[in-house]
C-alpha cells in the first residue's frame, strides 16, 4: 500500500493547551499524550492527516520542553527535513527542532508543518518553528530533552488517520 500524499495546511494561530493529554482547538481528530519510560520520555499523536501528525508531534516536543505562557510577537524560523521513509522523517523533524532550539538558547514554543510530501524516492516535510527566550517569566523549562531516538518509533497510516510514537534522551 503506497501512503504517499501531499497536504498542504494554513498555519495554525492558536496552540494547544498543555495537560495530560492536549488536543488541537482546530480538530478534535488531533490529540497527543506522553508516554512512560524507565530512562527516556515518549508520546504517542494523533491526526487525521501526515502534516497534522507532524504538528502534533512538534506540539508534544514543545510540552515536555516547557511551560510557554502566550509568548509577544515571535520570528517563525523555517523548517525542511527530507528522509528516506516517514519514521526517518519524524526523526528528523524532530531533532531538526531540537537543535534549533539548542542553538538559539530558547523554548520551541509550537511548529507548523505546511506540507508533507514524496518527492521522488524521499519524503520531505516543509514548514517552520517559532522559539521563545529562556529569560523573563514567559518560558518555564520542564525538561531538557537532548534528542529523538530511534527506539520504538512509529508512524502509521490508519484508516481512522495516522499515528505517530516516538521517545527522547532526556
Amino acid at each position: 500500500m503506497d501512503t504517499r500524499e501531499t497536504v498542504a495546511r494554513e498555519p495554525e494561530r492558536t496552540l494547544a493547551a498543555p495537560g495530560p493529554e492536549s488536543r488541537s482547538r482546530r480538530s478534535r481528530q488531533r490529540w497527543h499524550r506522553a508516554l512512560a519510560h524507565t530512562a527516556d520520555v515518549g508520546f504517542r499523536a494523533v491526526a487525521p492527516d501526515a502534516a497534522g501528525l507532524f504538528e502534533e508531534a512538534a506540539a508534544a516536543l514543545a510540552e515536555l520542553g516547557a511551560d510557554v505562557r502566550t509568548p509577544r510577537h515571535l520570528e517563525p524560523q523555517p523548517v525542511e527535513v527530507s528522509a528516506e521513509d516517514l519514521p526517518e522523517l519524524m526523526f528528523r523533524w524532530l531533532n531538526e527542532l531540537i537543535g534549533l532550539a539548542e542553538i538559539r538558547g530558547e523554548a520551541l514554543v509550537r511548529a507548523d508543518a505546511s506540507s508533507v510530501e514524496a518527492v521522488g524516492a524521499d519524503w520531505v516535510v516543509r514548514g517552520q518553528g517559532w522559539f521563545a527566550p529562556f529569560e523573563g517569566t514567559e518560558v518555564r523549562p520542564r525538561l531538557q530533552v537532548k534528542a529523538a531516538t530511534l527506539h520504538r518509533l512509529r508512524v502509521l497510516r490508519a484508516a481512522e488517520g495516522w499515528l505517530a510514537e516516538a521517545y527522547f534522551d532526556i
